[in-house]
């Protein structure tokens, strides 16, 4: 009796031990899980900042969504049970990267211009992931709904001349070797651009009236106000 005793605590002393492995093995795989999924958020956000480091003008922008990966790196940091000193020095450089971004350093050569209709298709998708990623910051408070709605603008408008911009580079680069034909090509697809898009920023206007007189020769360029990333052809 007193051996079926013991062998029926040592089963459930068993059972306990296999049951808190399991259970630590389970919080083990649940805590590497989430801090996969973290590090995926801070790639895709450092991909978004990257692009829009190279495209919009608006460094306070970049900042906003930078920062978004500074709280998500915390997280990280807050799930590691092991060394951290990676992670830590992630933290680092990323606030770091906010503190350029919010005096303006490293910026002064953002430009809508891509040199291929595979960076335009990019850039518009990281442009599209910025709106979504400003839409969470506002719903966490860190921005107000005018500010949204005035950095939704700013990107839209990007969004447009990202290719517009594009466009009209090419048609310059055409102009230059003196095939009209090719030249027109891209400045009437700029135009059109322009033509069937309903974004208020004023310089649209300004953009349709001056692409029509470089398409009836009456004019060369754009004006440096409205196209200003790049020098232009004299």
């Amino acid at each position: 009796m007193v051996v079926l005793i013991v062998l029926v605590v040592l089963a459930l002393l068993a059972l306990i031990i296999v049951s808190a492995i399991n259970r630590r093995q389970e919080q083990e795989q649940a805590r590497r899980m989430k801090q996969r999924k973290l590090k995926l958020q801070v790639d895709a956000i450092v991909d978004v900042v990257n692009c829009l480091e190279q495209t919009i003008p608006n460094h306070l922008l970049v900042k906003y969504i930078n920062d978004e990966t500074i709280g998500l790196l915390q997280q990280i940091l807050a799930l590691e049970t092991g060394l951290k000193t990676h992670i830590e020095n992630s933290i680092r450089h990323a606030m770091l990267r906010s503190e350029d971004l919010a005096m303006g350093k490293n910026h002064a050569n953002a430009t809508y211009q891509k040199d291929s209709d595979a960076q335009i298709t990019q850039t518009q998708v990281q442009l599209s992931e910025a709106v979504k990623v400003l839409r969470h910051i506002c719903a966490q408070g860190k921005i107000n709904e005018t500010e949204l709605e005035a950095f939704t603008s700013e990107l839209s408008w990007a969004f447009l001349m990202v290719s517009v911009a594009s466009f009209i580079a090419q048609g310059y680069k055409f102009a230059a070797l003196e095939d009209r034909f090719s030249a027109q090509g891209y400045f009437q697809k700029a135009q059109s651009l322009l033509m069937e898009s309903l974004h208020p920023n004023p310089r649209r206007v300004r953009m349709i009236k001056e692409l029509s007189e470089i398409i009836e020769g009456s004019r060369r360029t754009m004006s440096r106000d409205l196209l200003p990333e790049r020098p232009l052809p004299d």
